[in-house]
């Protein structure tokens, strides 16, 4: 032990810089991790930032200071929300008001469907334990469903606690994005530059990686909401125009709802056309047919056509995986962590193939095209090495001048 603590002792104080920059990085996450009440609206300022950044860029590129096409991007976002709220927000809440209004109607009619479902079940010639093992199952799959919702909504009452803290943060975020912005190319460097020299490239490539799949998901999410909502507009004007006029009452606030829940993979677009289809029972037996025709449409354009296209190339993570991320996600983190499962699930698997690379003696740059890249860059790689090299066609040498005298050597 003696001989070896001298030993020890020199690798502490060779890697005395790694060590307290672990340290360091450490105490950063300790401390966001118990600060996180007031998290919630810092992401929302960041999935801004990842909206409003190309527009900076595109400023920027024709020689204007980022400083001011950050004003320029600002402005721009105070017209959209001024116009959201003097032209949808009225009836947005007009539609939900009555919404509300009607709550009692619509837990009438699904009363009248459980009680007519319960009717078919009891009249059914089941033998005495066959029913009982439904039942039991029924009653297990009933209590699996409310501990499931109390575990989601667990998290939601108590940020609504954390209110005052989250609303802070909202009005702190402006100044801080504006900054993000105005600074984003630079940010990367910086943080960098506090890290060991050794580990700058691989911190430089690690946010890259990190910013791409934020910034994609962030954008793809709102393409899809906005793609959502507009298709559910079409749709239940539609089922207007075809006879079922009570779901024209309520077109935005549905539409709303979609788009929103969009951010939900898997489970939102079933959780919207909830509302949908108990309006349709509170018209008939018809209208809810028809309003759950038209969210399973909606929900297959989305799952063949949008979503293969707009986040096809933003996490590029298949299905089973994604519903994977979604489960695991909502249990261990409630519905903040069913939102950022996908995303958080993709980041994690470039970080995975760039430390994959890295470690197995890639240098920075050709680690982060394979991370990126996967298996494309390695089969163009694998092409470029296979390929014989072209060898340059060698000169005609020229012929001497005249003859070559004997023992003079000749230039051939």
């Amino acid at each position: 032990m003696r001989v070896a603590m001298p030993g020890f002792v020199a690798t502490l104080r060779r890697h005395r810089q790694s060590i307290f920059a672990l340290a360091m990085i450490g105490l950063v996450v300790g401390l966001l991790w118990t600060a996180r009440g007031a998290l919630p609206a810092f992401f929302i300022g960041l999935a801004l930032a990842f909206v409003l950044d190309p527009v900076v860029s595109v400023i920027a590129r024709q020689g204007v200071p980022r400083w001011a096409g950050v004003i320029v991007a600002y402005a721009a976002l105070v017209v959209v929300v001024w116009g959201i709220l003097a032209f949808a927000l009225p009836p947005i809440s007009a539609q939900a008001r009555e919404l509300i209004d009607q709550l009692p109607q619509l837990g009438a009619a699904v009363g009248d469907l459980e009680r007519a479902i319960l009717a078919w079940y009891q009249g059914l010639p089941l033998p005495r334990e066959l029913r009982a093992t439904i039942d039991a199952q029924i009653a297990a799959s009933g209590q699996a469903a409310a501990d499931l919702l109390r575990g989601l909504l667990a998290p939601t009452i108590n940020a609504i606690v954390r209110a005052a803290t989250f609303i802070f943060g909202l009005v702190v975020v402006p100044v801080w994005l504006f900054f993000v912005l105005k600074d984003r190319e630079r940010f990367p460097r910086a943080v960098a530059g506090a890290l060991p020299p050794s580990w700058r490239p691989d911190a430089e490539n690690l946010l890259s990686l990190l910013g791409r799949v934020g910034g994609r998901w962030v954008r793809g999410q709102l393409t899809l909401g906005a793609s959502i909502f507009l298709a559910t507009v079409i749709g239940l004007t539609v089922l207007t125009f075809l006879g079922f006029t009570e779901f024209g009452q309520f077109t935005l606030i549905l539409a709303l709802i979609a788009g929103l829940l969009e951010w939900f993979p898997i489970i939102g677009p079933i959780v919207a056309a909830i509302p949908a289809i108990l309006i349709g029972l509170s018209i008939g037996f018809p209208a809810a047919v028809a309003a759950a025709v038209l969210y399973t449409g909606i929900q297959q354009l989305e799952n063949n056509i949008l979503v293969p296209k707009v986040m096809g190339d933003a996490i590029e993570l298949h299905p089973a995986v994604m519903i994977l991320s979604l489960v695991v996600g909502g249990a261990l983190f409630g519905i903040g962590g069913a939102i950022l499962a996908a995303p958080v699930v993709a980041a994690g698997r470039d970080v995975y193939r760039y430390g994959f690379h890295r470690f197995g003696g890639q240098p920075p740059a050709p680690a982060l095209e394979l991370a990126l890249h996967g298996a494309r860059a390695v089969t163009t790689s694998a092409l470029a090495e296979s390929s014989p090299p072209t060898e340059a066609p060698t000169p005609a040498e020229p012929e001497p001048s005249g003859p070559v005298e004997p023992g003079e050597p000749s230039e051939r």
